[in-house]
């Protein structure tokens, strides 16, 4: 096995805890009981992949979920609802990224929107500090600015060849196995961070 060089980070319950349950709590208070049948980490409504493809703006996607649902919700409803899943980073596992990332070329790959980016962006300035979120990384990839997905094999290719980066020196880490399975399918080194493990404790083992 390669030495690891690369490492790339998802950031949904990895770097960042996020919990479905609330959206889904939140669109029932709403008076949508079944938003899980639309909405789910690997299977969605054609509008919510479209939303993390970028191929949607704000203002399309609540007028889509309006009729989607035939319900006359506020944009403002339906943001909030969208954004409640979000919970907060793991500030061990930032501060870990923070000393390691001169050590290793570091990059996150998130499946994400512009209306849950918008909110965490501004959530890191205000609960960590020390400079944006983003410089964390040499290169972060999100999903609506990609215009591609995790688990697609080809997004993982696309961030390999932007980078120049060799798929048996990088690791990626990620919470969902689909995305693993995907990503070691090319060649990737791959750690699948399941419930109650952290990237701190798994990577210093890996790492050595």
């Amino acid at each position: 096995m390669a030495a690891i060089k690369n490492l790339i980070f998802d950031l949904g319950n990895v770097l960042y805890d996020i919990d479905f349950t609330k959206t889904y709590k939140a669109f029932e208070t709403l008076g949508i009981p079944d938003f899980e049948n639309h909405f789910t980490l690997n299977k969605s409504d054609e509008l919510f992949f479209d939303l993390e493809k970028g191929l949607v703006n704000e203002l399309d996607f609540y007028n889509r979920f309006r009729k989607l649902f035939l319900m006359k919700l506020t944009d403002e409803q339906i943001g909030t609802a969208w954004n409640a899943l979000l919970i907060g980073f793991r500030k061990v596992s930032i501060d870990w990224v923070k000393a390691n990332n001169q050590l290793y070329n570091t990059y996150l790959y998130s499946n994400t929107n512009q209306l849950h980016y918008d909110y965490f962006i501004a959530q890191f300035e205000k609960e960590i500090g020390g400079g944006p979120f983003n410089s964390l990384f040499k290169k972060p990839y999100y999903s609506h600015e990609m215009g591609q997905r995790k688990p697609d094999p080809a997004s993982f290719t696309f961030i390999l060849e932007k980078e120049g980066l060799f798929a048996e020196e990088t690791l990626f880490i990620d919470d969902n196995e689909p995305n693993v399975i995907a990503a070691a399918s090319i060649g990737l080194q791959i750690l699948h961070l399941k419930p109650g493990m952290v990237i701190e404790k798994e990577l210093l083992n890996l790492l050595k």
